[in-house]
């Protein structure tokens, strides 16, 4: 690489370097004011209120030297009901900035608490298919009633009992309508 186009590529790094700090600043503060003001939260997510009064609302309460760019994406997660995946996408942003990806989850919910052997099963099970990394959290919840509810991500694995009663209930109903 020459030295001009080794130049060239530290200015460039630096100028995204800047670009992503300025999001990232922007994102934190949009946060920070719906978290401290607790009336703002509830009164963006009023369906009765329109998408304009809701983005002049937010507006009124952002600092004046928050990027237009930032605006223009607050007006759009307002008006597609979204205002709420903004930590998510802050940290989306940095995790294509940087290159990494954040493990995957994986939440196991039973009816019953899962013995040790049984949780081992399942996480060399899910690694397996999954791939290593994977972060595991295992809940109780009685109403399965039995068998397992799986979340991998943004894939659902149900088998509880819970959920195949509920199938059939709807497809007993459909056939009676």
């Amino acid at each position: 690489m020459s030295d001009k186009s080794a130049q060239a590529n530290r200015y460039a790094q630096a100028v995204f370097q800047a670009m992503l700090e300025r999001w990232q600043t922007a994102l934190g503060q949009v946060s920070d004011v719906l978290s401290k003001d607790k009336t703002l939260a509830p009164a963006l997510q009023d369906t009765s209120k329109s998408v304009a009064d809701k983005s002049a609302m937010l507006q009124a309460t952002l600092p004046p030297d928050t990027p237009l760019e930032v605006s223009n994406l607050l007006k759009l997660l307002i008006q597609a009901g979204d205002l709420d995946l903004l930590p998510e996408i802050g940290m989306a942003l940095t995790q294509a900035a940087t290159g990494t990806v954040a493990p995957a989850q994986a939440e196991v919910t039973s009816a019953v608490e899962l013995s040790p052997e049984e949780q081992e099963k399942l996480r060399s099970s899910l690694s397996a298919q999954y791939g290593d990394g994977l972060v595991f959290s295992f809940h109780v919840d009685p109403a399965l009633m039995g068998g397992l509810r799986v979340r991998v991500g943004d894939r659902l694995i149900d088998t509880s009992v819970a959920s195949r009663l509920s199938a059939l209930r709807e497809s007993l109903t459909a056939a009676v309508r």
